[in-house]
């Protein structure tokens, strides 16, 4: 069963998208893809943040938990057909449809790992990063993107909290927030204190 953190958004945001974010690790595979190339091993979510009805659900994929069974959970927090979500290369939206292949190459023309269910269906919004944006620059950076899955192993809830403040700065730079939600979302990004009582108080 998928743990999950209910967290209350304060104020309003668009609520006519859902805004989503994934926390992967890699794990073994075996698949060739249609020109020969030899696949060993691919980008597996275990943490995932998305939007719904106001608020911000973490989900987290338990040890003893179907890759399968982790993604139709997160698929049942999507409320709206169209998902928004910041990467480079698509990476989330290919991750979801189960067809990453590596940073360098195209997605793979099917999926060949587990996808969440009706991921296909579902419109997807990719921004790209922008550090210089107000959202970015502000934020309080605790943990390189690169070190998640490392950590994980030892510090959960600093990558709890990650994944929380990249849920934040979706909703604060693409998710026209109201006064009060916008400050709530400035205190995420920049208090770790603040961050800490909205996930664990």
């Amino acid at each position: 069963m998928t743990e999950k953190w209910m967290i209350e958004v304060p104020g309003k945001f668009r609520n006519d998208v859902t805004f989503l974010d994934l926390e992967t690790v890699k794990v073994p595979c075996d698949w060739t893809s249609p020109a020969g190339e030899k696949l060993s091993r691919r980008w597996s979510a275990f943490l995932a943040g998305v939007t719904s009805s106001r608020m911000i659900v973490l989900a987290e994929r338990y040890r003893d938990e179907t890759e399968e069974a982790f993604l139709g959970n997160v698929r049942e927090e999507i409320e709206s057909g169209t998902v928004v979500y910041r990467a480079t290369r698509k990476f989330d939206e290919m991750i979801l449809k189960g067809r990453y292949t590596y940073a360098r190459r195209g997605p793979a023309p099917e999926a060949f790992y587990p996808a969440m269910p009706d991921a296909e269906d579902l419109a997807w919004v990719c921004e790209r990063p922008n550090p210089t944006g107000e959202w970015e620059a502000m934020r309080e950076r605790e943990l390189a993107s690169a070190d998640v899955s490392e950590t994980y192993e030892t510090n959960p809830a600093l990558v709890l909290i990650h994944l929380l403040r990249d849920m934040a700065e979706l909703i604060g730079a693409y998710g026209e927030p109201d006064e009060e939600c916008a400050a709530w979302c400035r205190k995420v990004l920049t208090s770790d204190g603040f961050a800490e009582l909205v996930l664990f108080e």
